[in-house]
């Protein structure tokens, strides 16, 4: 690797690992402060604290990393113009785009890095917290859900709950229709309660009022009901909000190939949502190569210069991010899309940012 090279990856990789630092330890903080009240109160002993603050540390890791570049990235162009090395570089007959690709390569390494770590670090730990507080606080969890309605991607059977309680994979008020192979209605089945059979893998429901359709419909109560036919794994019962978050990337792209036949209505957030997970990982190399874009022009006060135009992307980028994932969320935008347009609006100003200091 030449020198140039070398020097641009180790001024790059230093600022961005010391605002990584810095940053992570200050989101950690605030978590800590948020939550502390509710620690107290339940007078957690200082180890346990120390723990829960710790298993939330790799989402702030993750949270941090993408404004760190840069902030990493606008601080060492910036300087790199002050000092007139850019144009030592230049004159050494380096092509402006061999200056930038060695911070663009730090970028799709650092989202590259970002992704395992997310799936073998972040994930696991977000899992452990969430069943820690559970068990601490006795929240109820947010698995739960109501008024649910799933059908059998074969035409089989179509099942509406009133009630889905994560803890104990169980289904409350349960209407229960059976279809033959020719869609016609056979069984219509109203169950208190349903069960899921771990071993067996299928549900069992309790107190059964059944009505069998023929020529004539007839009623009968029954104490149980199993049909292996009702084999629909509980993930598939439980609220949207985080599914798609706390499973490994095969599981939910199963899963999302599931719900789009077991219920679309549930599948378009799910998608929204498995769409920025993926495509989260790729914040650190759009985040730099917008910062590769800016023009840098100031001689003076390059470390206030980079940090207030690290926020104003960051929280352009952000903010947009966040409502075109609302829209996506609704159907309104796909979500491939809704990623993308943040992207096209940042680049988009720094492009104006550019037009206007070259007339300044």
């Amino acid at each position: 690797m030449k020198l140039y090279r070398r020097y641009i990856f180790r001024s790059t990789i230093n600022v961005c690992l010391g605002a990584l630092f810095l940053t992570t330890l200050m989101l950690i903080s605030v978590d800590l402060f948020a939550n502390l009240d509710t620690y107290l109160s339940h007078e957690l002993p200082l180890s346990t604290i120390v723990h829960l603050t710790l298993l939330g540390a790799p989402q702030a890791v993750i949270f941090a990393l993408g404004p760190s570049l840069l902030f990493s990235a606008t601080f060492f162009l910036s300087q790199l113009h002050a000092n007139n090395e850019y144009i030592c570089l230049i004159g050494s007959g380096i092509r402006p785009l061999k200056i930038v690709f060695p911070i663009i390569a730090v970028g799709l390494l650092a989202s590259i890095l970002q992704f395992a770590f997310a799936e073998y670090v972040k994930l696991p730990l977000a899992k452990e917290r969430l069943v820690l507080e559970e068990e601490l606080f006795g929240l109820r969890t947010t698995q739960d859900n109501r008024n649910i309605t799933v059908h059998d991607p074969e035409g089989r059977y179509v099942l509406y709950a009133r009630h889905y309680r994560a803890q104990d994979n169980r289904l409350r008020e349960v209407l229960l229709l059976l279809f033959d192979g020719q869609g016609n209605l056979t069984q219509r089945l109203d169950a208190r309660q349903g069960q899921y059979d771990e071993e067996r893998g299928q549900w069992s429901f309790r107190e059964v009022q059944s009505q069998e359709i023929g020529k004539v419909v007839s009623a009968r109560t029954l104490e149980t009901y199993d049909d292996p036919r009702i084999n629909l794994d509980p993930s598939y019962f439980r609220s949207s909000g985080g599914d798609i978050d706390q499973m490994d990337i095969q599981t939910a792209r199963n899963y999302l190939n599931w719900m789009k036949r077991l219920d679309p209505n549930r599948y378009t957030p799910l998608a929204a949502d498995f769409a920025k997970r993926i495509l989260d990982a790729l914040n650190p190399l759009v985040l730099i190569f917008i910062a590769a874009t800016i023009r840098y022009s100031l001689k003076k006060n390059i470390l206030l210069f980079a940090i207030i135009t690290s926020l104003i992307v960051a929280v352009v980028y952000y903010v947009v991010q966040m409502v075109t994932m609302i829209a996506a969320r609704q159907g309104v935008l796909s979500p491939i899309w809704a990623m993308v347009i943040p992207s096209v609006v940042v680049l988009l100003l720094a492009a104006l940012q550019r037009t206007l200091s070259k007339q300044g």
